[in-house]
């Protein structure tokens, strides 16, 4: 970003060809994108993770950061740090290299809840012995569903479902629960309560045991469905006739799902995380964070008796935006900047 008297210049850059241009966006096939060159008193927000660009530049962007460039980068989580065993090895380190190359570059941090600020100013202080030298934000995290697209889905692979249903939304991963969540579910027949999961969520990293257990379940094509792609017509379909959502994640920054499930008055029922709690005042309920299957069933069946009572309950309060998010990041951005040249 460029400042000028009044306002900012925003220009998208992407790491390509071994450094980071200039990208015309929306995207233009054949485009120049010439190479960036930052001016004294530009900002460079990296909203990605962009794990070997940083490490690789590292010299360049240093001697940017000297003749004036100012540097603030986005955290979602630090979960590739917290709990490596959720993720591959290779994620696990680079997430740490990232950290490390940003570390010396940043002027500030932008993060997507108030508990991943906490973990970061923690993180800043143990292992790089910064302090309030670095900032630390937060900017509201939002979400668009068009209420319009409702009744014009398009869910593949599944047939009607009539009966009552729970829902779970997010790729199968190690670190989102579906192995309790599932087993939740497997208690409660055993119980005689008749109740579908379907799960929406593409394949993900090191669940091949429990994405074969999906698919192998007696159940599966009947009172367990796995959707790996649904477009938001049909995700708005399954959020209104979801008798509620399970979170059961262990780990989250923000937990997107939540507030899609809430914009349809849809009951969430959440493991007792950080990332969940801070959504307390919406009117979730939860399961401990240590929760075992037993006890997401008992949960589960409370919530789906209730279900009536709790749906009339749900917020009816205005949830952020994605013009939200980038409007309160960007007002973030000109107001620490103003401060730091006042300061200057």
């Amino acid at each position: 970003m460029t400042r000028r008297p009044g306002n900012w210049e925003i220009t998208p850059v992407r790491y390509t060809g071994g450094t980071f241009r200039y990208t015309p966006w929306p995207a233009v096939a054949g485009a120049p994108e010439p190479l960036m060159i930052p001016r004294a008193g530009d900002v460079f927000l990296g909203l990605d993770l962009s794990f070997d660009a940083i490490r690789r530049l590292a010299k360049s962007l240093l001697r940017f950061k000297r003749n004036g460039l100012r540097f603030w980068f986005v955290v979602y989580d630090l979960l590739p740090m917290q709990t490596p065993e959720h993720f591959s090895a290779k994620v696990a380190v680079r997430f740490r290299w990232w950290l490390a190359a940003t570390a010396k570059l940043a002027d500030g941090y932008v993060c997507i809840s108030p508990h991943v600020a906490d973990e970061v100013r923690s993180v800043l202080a143990a292992q790089f012995g910064l302090g309030q030298e670095v900032k630390v934000e937060v900017f509201p995290m939002g979400f668009d569903i068009a209420p319009i697209l409702a009744g014009l889905s398009s869910i593949p692979s599944m047939p009607p479902i009539t009966e009552r249903f729970i829902l779970a939304v997010g790729t199968i991963e190690p670190r989102k629960g579906y192995d309790a969540l599932l087993s939740a579910v497997e208690i409660l027949w055993q119980r005689g309560f008749d109740i579908s999961l379907v799960i929406v969520g593409r394949a993900g990293w090191k669940t091949e045991v429990l994405q074969q257990r999906i698919v192998r379940n007696q159940e599966y094509g009947r009172r367990l469905q796995w959707l790996s792609t649904v477009d938001d017509a049909g995700l708005i379909d399954l959020y209104d006739e979801a008798q509620a959502l399970v979170c059961a994640s262990h780990g989250e920054g923000f937990g997107l799902p939540v507030f899609e499930a809430l914009a349809r008055s849809c009951p969430v029922l959440a493991r007792d995380i950080p990332a969940f709690r801070a959504h307390e005042k919406f009117g979730l309920q939860f399961f401990s964070q240590n929760a075992d299957a037993d006890e997401i069933a008992d949960a589960i069946s409370a919530i789906v008796r209730d279900n009536s009572q709790t749906r009339d309950a749900v917020t009816t309060a205005r949830l952020p935006t994605w013009r939200d998010s980038a409007d309160g990041l960007l007002e973030l951005l000109m107001r620490s900047e103003v401060a730091a040249h006042r300061q200057a």
